[in-house]
């Protein structure tokens, strides 16, 4: 489980590397234009010498030298400019201009530290996924037989259509892409294809949050009575996607069901996407948990039934 004070102090530290690793660039190159630029020097000297007799000059009251001071200190400052924009030294900024990095606004924590442990918090809790061997290139069609069956349905035409709706969802990911719900028998790549959904959204710069159902819940009941706060709860209701892999796999019990609901319907009235796998039919869904979750699944959910034949097992079989 990830702590809350665990996240927080990963946030900082970060903030500080970054700050410290920006600095230290910016002054190595600022000191090899004071070797190639002599004339930098001299400015940054003079500038110096202005600035402390501003001081001499302001408490005399000499408004007539106290305005020759000042336009100097102007005009050495725009050649100062001139020289560091020329050699492409970067100008002194910050990455938050709210709390210009400290972290802190009015003593209290920044956005900016609250969503980098939002995204320590994801990391943590998704570091276990099979990133590098689940992806869409290596998802094999091959496997699913392509006969349409009494019924009409054709196991690779409906994967083949399944991994278009994956690739595109990628492609078109945003906070308020749609929820999928893949359902199906055990081996036929929902794990696989939820996979390369993730490492596609993480290329793009979001910040999912992966687990299947059994470790997610087990994370949020250990926090709760843990007196840890609901810090992994938290990001798991806030982050920009989450997966709940294997679902019905877990022990239900009235706390998991409560847990499961809260995490349905809060992500769908803040529009924030889900991704559930299941092997559960929806008969066996509103069974297990109650009418209430397959409602909000049926009626916000793309569901889509995976079709096939066991991979793994014909995988075994054919060695």
């Amino acid at each position: 489980m990830v702590s809350r004070e665990y996240t927080y102090k990963k946030a900082f530290e970060r903030q500080k590397e970054a700050v410290k690793s920006r600095n230290m660039k910016r002054e190595m190159l600022l000191s090899a234009l004071y070797l190639s630029e002599p004339e930098l020097g001299k400015i940054e000297n003079e500038l110096k010498s202005l600035g402390a007799r501003l001081a001499i000059v302001t408490l005399a009251g000499d408004k007539e030298q106290l305005k020759v001071i000042k336009e100097k200190s102007k005009l050495l400052s725009k050649q100062k400019k001139e020289i560091l924009k020329k050699a492409k030294i970067p100008a002194l900024k910050y990455d938050c201009d709210l709390c210009h990095d400290t972290g802190y606004i009015s003593g209290k924590i920044c956005d900016c530290i609250k969503k980098e442990a939002s995204r320590i918090m994801a990391e943590e809790l998704s570091k276990e996924m099979p990133l590098k061997d689940c992806r869409f290139d290596n998802f094999d069609l091959k496997f699913y037989f392509d006969k349409t069956d009494s019924d009409g349905t054709n196991p690779r035409k409906r994967m083949t259509s399944i991994l278009k709706l994956c690739r595109e969802y990628v492609i078109n990911f945003g906070l308020t892409s749609e929820n999928l719900l893949f359902m199906g028998g055990v081996g036929l790549g929902k794990t696989h294809l939820t996979m390369a959904i993730v490492g596609g959204v993480i290329e793009k710069g979001f910040m999912p949050i992966y687990g299947s159902a059994e470790n997610l819940f087990a994370i949020v009941e250990s926090e709760k009575f843990s007196g840890e706060g609901r810090g992994n709860y938290d990001a798991m209701l806030k982050c920009d996607l989450l997966v709940i892999d294997d679902l019905g796999a877990e022990m239900t019990t009235s706390f998991t069901k409560s847990v499961l609901y809260n995490l349905i319907n809060t992500r769908m009235l803040s529009g924030k996407p889900t991704i559930i796998n299941t092997n559960l039919s929806m008969k066996q869904i509103e069974e297990k948990y109650s009418a209430r979750i397959s409602s909000r699944l049926m009626s916000n959910y793309n569901v889509n039934k995976f079709l096939g034949t066991d991979i793994r097992q014909q995988k075994l079989l054919s060695k």
